[in-house]
């Protein structure tokens, strides 16, 4: 087996597998949920995942490759994080109005990543790297929709979890990992798109009207 293979093997298709264990043990739950609220949350969740694990098998080879060892960090960390964070959460969940706000965030974040996802098209990816310049839909608004998604329907898995004091604060690790790593995606694209700057200085990073 080539490096190059073993290379590919390491950065798809262990996450993939991960992150696809991960969505099973949901759809595992689903099917044993008491209750419609806890149905729905489980669903939601594999769904979540199960997209995390297609999309890091589908992505991309970029146009310029990142070329800071902290931003690759940064970006590895947050998904190394985002899966330790479902297994943390795994098939528990709490009820009631609990479960109910965690189900609002989870599906809004769901749809927000996936309405993103419409216009970044081939241009997602893993590390910082560049693979393209998106200004269209929600990218009109906020220059990371696709994290935004993410970081939401996650804070409705942690909050929605039995062993939420775990899966919280591993959720905070991700924001602050994924704020790094922003930051050298948007040096990277700034390097190679010199419209970059003013599209950035209109535009908020993560929400809108705020960040």
């Amino acid at each position: 087996m080539t490096s190059s293979l073993l290379k590919r093997v390491a950065s798809r298709a262990l996450p993939a597998s991960l992150f696809a264990l991960i969505s099973l043990t949901g759809v595992d739950a689903a099917l044993r949920a008491d209750g419609s609220s806890a149905f729905i949350h489980h669903a939601l969740s594999a769904t979540l995942w199960a997209m995390f694990a297609v999309l890091v098998i589908l992505r991309p080879t970029p146009v310029r490759r990142g070329d800071s060892m902290t931003g690759v960090a940064a970006a590895l960390g947050a998904q190394a994080v985002t899966i330790a964070l479902g297994l943390v959460a795994g098939d528990g969940a709490f009820s009631g109005a609990a479960l109910f706000a965690a189900n609002v965030l989870l599906a809004g974040g769901l749809l927000f990543a996936i309405a993103s996802l419409a216009f970044l098209g081939r241009c997602f990816g893993i590390l910082p790297d560049v693979r393209g310049l998106v200004t269209r839909g929600p990218y009109r608004i906020v220059r990371h929709p696709l994290y935004l998604g993410e970081l939401t329907a996650l804070l409705g898995i942690a909050l929605g979890a039995e062993r939420w004091a775990l899966a919280v604060p591993l959720w905070l690790v991700c924001l602050g990992l994924q704020i790094v790593r922003t930051g050298y995606e948007e040096r990277s694209l700034q390097a190679e798109f010199p419209e970059y700057g003013p599209y950035a200085a209109r535009t908020k990073r993560l929400i809108p009207g705020v960040v």
